[in-house]
């Protein structure tokens, strides 16, 4: 593929899909990660796409995010991973030994793993994502079932959200598609995957929010809670300007 046709073929998917990550492109197009850092930096100077830490984001984004234009999961895990994992260890930092916990699909809450080796606790999802990589723990796991996306690698639906209503989580942690400091509201997708976030919360002692800075700038189909129903929201930096709240703790 010839330089020309690469950047032509990033443009073109970033049409369809506002957000993709440096490894997805060099997949998909045969190329290196240098010749495709290349190509953005380019296209990034020609005002056409803005770069990202581990992807690309398309230039002036202000579309809603939907099922219609979210990527995979494996595509974005990538994608601000420093700033994902400087929030989620300190995410870790608020369980306690003998916690019951629900780590949500996010990529962000993915990245408490690691730092939940050593604790005595029990841990809830309805991720296969997350359950792959738990393997690493010793802890007890219990997997939520329902019906399965592919897409997302979770289970979700009726059976998902009454399964739920069996446990009585200390601590939650979720992740979301975009957050508005105006209006204090969180977004994800999808309308199921929002109401999967809703009943998490509602049986939570605590839910802890956990979003890089990028996500203060997007917006996404169904608002799925309020910046008051955590008792902390943890991020690298807060944007600039905005309405300020004292639940929102920066990290790093």
């Amino acid at each position: 593929m010839l330089a020309k046709e690469r950047r032509l073929y990033i443009l073109s998917r970033l049409s369809s899909q506002p957000m993709i990550s440096i490894s997805e492109l060099c997949k998909e197009m045969g190329v290196s990660k240098s010749t495709v850092q290349r190509d953005l930096k380019l296209l990034e100077n020609q005002g056409k796409v803005d770069r990202e830490r581990g992807g690309v984001v398309k230039v002036g984004l202000e579309e809603t995010i939907s099922d219609l234009t979210e990527g995979p999961v494996l595509e974005k895990v990538s994608i601000h991973q420093k700033e994902k994992k400087q929030i989620a260890e300190v995410a870790a930092r608020e369980i306690k030994d003998g916690d019951l916990i629900f780590l949500d699909s996010g990529t962000t809450p993915m990245q408490m793993i690691p730092f939940l080796r050593n604790k005595k606790i029990k841990i809830v999802t309805n991720s296969y994502f997350v359950l792959n990589r738990l393997n690493q723990l010793d802890v007890e796991v219990y997997m939520l079932g329902g019906r399965y996306s592919q897409k997302h690698e979770i289970c979700y639906g009726p059976t998902t959200i009454e399964q739920i209503q069996e446990y009585r989580f200390d601590k939650s942690f979720i992740g979301a598609n975009g957050a508005d400091t105006d209006y204090g509201e969180v977004y994800t997708s999808e309308v199921e995957i929002g109401s999967i976030k809703k009943a998490v919360i509602s049986r939570s002692k605590r839910a802890y929010l956990l979003i890089d800075d990028s996500k203060f700038n997007l917006t996404a189909f169904s608002t799925f809670g309020s910046f008051d129903d955590f008792e902390k929201i943890l991020t690298n930096k807060m944007p600039e300007g905005g309405k300020k709240y004292k639940n929102i703790a920066t990290v790093g």
